[in-house]
């Protein structure tokens, strides 16, 4: 199992090949490979913002349906209160959509892939893969 942020799938978008391989190396190991209605939010936001909105709504949709997304209920809006009232991230917060992304990661028990370890590697108990 793994959870895609925003920045891997946006890299797997561009054809990162660092971020195809492991998805390649994810699926050969059959790990479930999900992301967040978070993350959607973020790429759907992009896309229609885009100057070809038409072509980038294809490429996210084509992506996101190949993922498993999980959803935002109210165990992981307990979670995120739980985290923005933790010494830590009050300290130097992440932002309240990094904040969620990684709520539903860790309440569905699957480490994060990112590109911002920085912001994903201060949450307490997430467990962080580089991708």
């Amino acid at each position: 199992m793994v959870c895609l942020d925003t920045s891997v799938i946006i890299a797997l978008i561009r054809r990162d090949q660092k971020a195809i391989e492991k998805l390649r190396e994810a699926v050969a190991s059959r790990r479930r490979v999900s992301t967040t209605v978070v993350s959607l939010c973020e790429l759907y936001a992009g896309a229609y913002g885009s100057r070809d909105p038409m072509r980038e709504l294809e490429k996210v949709q084509g992506l996101a349906s190949l993922l498993d997304v999980l959803h935002f209920g109210v165990n992981v809006a307990k979670k995120y209160g739980e985290l923005a009232n933790s010494q830590i991230m009050k300290g130097k917060p992440i932002g309240d959509f990094d904040m969620i992304i990684a709520s539903t990661s860790l309440l569905n028990e699957e480490p994060l892939a990112t590109r911002d370890v920085e912001h994903f590697s201060r949450v307490p108990g997430l467990e962080v893969e580089v991708w």
